[in-house]
């Protein structure tokens, strides 16, 4: 029995199997990595997208400052694998995660979002109590109403408590401008962009002059990333997911230049009628969230339904699909995808090279 699958080819593969095109991977990487390093900006992809160490290393070699999550779990995992620059771009709440936080700050450099005066006091506490120094910038609502506070005046208050708290340090802002990703209009989504992280700047500018300086101003994501990186005053973008070019960012987003990296191996298990074709994989195995998946080999065949174990693809004239014949599925959005899986696997022409565990998946905490 073969302990490990690398060096199998990728038809021999069970299936559901979650892959990743390594030449496509790395042409996406290199896009990102080149298109921030042109424009003098920090690239801290966000590690909620694909929940590997092994690929934040990847990220790393190519130029990554660091990481951004969502959990401290997620941040446990990371700094235990080796990466020391981390930003939890959420709230840490409860006695709990901030003490974790605090006792993290050993192993990594792991920097927290803000948005109210309570966080505020249970950091600091928690930061006293463990003796160590936690990174702080404050979340500012750019438009998305989630997160965020909803005035630079209540930010600049945050920023001079955080600044006087005991065991803080104010690090700058960060803000998402995740409302404007899916605007189709190529003009009306840059003029979309540049008023959100405008209201960012703007902010930054008056906690400055208050003598606060923001060595931090973070923001983008994916979906937005190739505009962001274009406006004068963002220090780094946490653009993560766009690596895999999933459906979600190159149909719904609008994001050009990336090649389709992420698929799920599946199997033709049953060929009810002529048209159709039902393939072993559904939503245990990828997401159809925000953007129908897609055959890769086959983008004429179109996807009817994505059921909990079942997919169903009307088939186009030229294509007949045979019961155990194998085929590659583009997922809606790759991060709801690499969450149902153990394991992502490497490929490249046709051969598993890599075999990397998802060692944040399940870390919700």
């Amino acid at each position: 029995m073969q302990l490990s699958p690398i060096g199998l080819p990728v038809n021999e593969l069970d299936t559901p199997a979650l892959l990743i095109d390594l030449s496509a991977l790395q042409e996406n990487i290199d896009r990102m990595a080149g298109h921030f390093r042109a424009r003098g900006i920090a690239w801290r992809p966000h590690a909620k997208a694909f929940k590997c160490p092994a690929i934040a290393h990847l990220l790393r070699r190519a130029g990554a400052i660091g990481v951004t999550v969502a959990k401290v779990s997620e941040a446990e995992v990371m700094a235990a694998c080796g990466i020391e620059d981390i930003l939890i771009a959420h709230l840490v709440v409860g006695r709990s995660k901030t003490a974790r936080l605090a006792a993290l700050q050993r192993q990594a450099d792991v920097k927290v979002a803000v948005d109210h005066a309570v966080h505020v006091a249970e950091l600091s506490q928690a930061a006293q109590e463990a003796g160590t120094e936690i990174g702080v910038v404050v979340d500012v609502d750019l438009g998305m109403k989630r997160t965020g506070v909803g005035s630079p005046q209540i930010a600049l208050e945050l920023a001079r408590l955080i600044s006087a708290s005991s065991r803080l340090r104010f690090d700058g802002l960060m803000g998402y401008e995740g409302h404007t990703l899916m605007i189709a209009d190529p003009n009306e989504k840059r003029s979309s962009v540049e008023a959100a992280i405008g209201k960012l700047l703007h902010t930054r500018d008056l906690v400055e002059a208050a003598g606060l300086p923001c060595r931090i101003i973070s923001a983008g994501g994916s979906g937005s990333y190739q505009l962001t990186a274009d406006i004068a005053g963002v220090t780094e973008v946490q653009a993560g997911g766009g690596i895999f070019a999933c459906r979600y960012y190159t149909q719904a987003c609008y994001v050009t230049g990336h090649r389709p990296a992420i698929s799920v191996l599946a199997t033709v298990v049953s060929r009810p009628y002529p048209e159709r074709a039902i393939l072993d994989t559904g939503q245990k195995a990828m997401s159809a969230h925000a953007a129908s998946p897609v055959l890769r080999d086959y983008p004429d065949c179109r996807v009817l339904s994505v059921n909990a174990e079942h997919m169903t693809v009307e088939l186009d004239t030229k294509t007949s699909l045979e019961i155990g014949e194998k085929v590659h599925v583009i997922p809606g959005y790759s991060d709801f995808t690499f969450v149902l899986h153990d394991r992502v696997l490497g490929s490249r022409s046709g051969r598993v090279e890599a075999v990397w565990e998802l060692l944040g998946r399940g870390r919700l905490q």
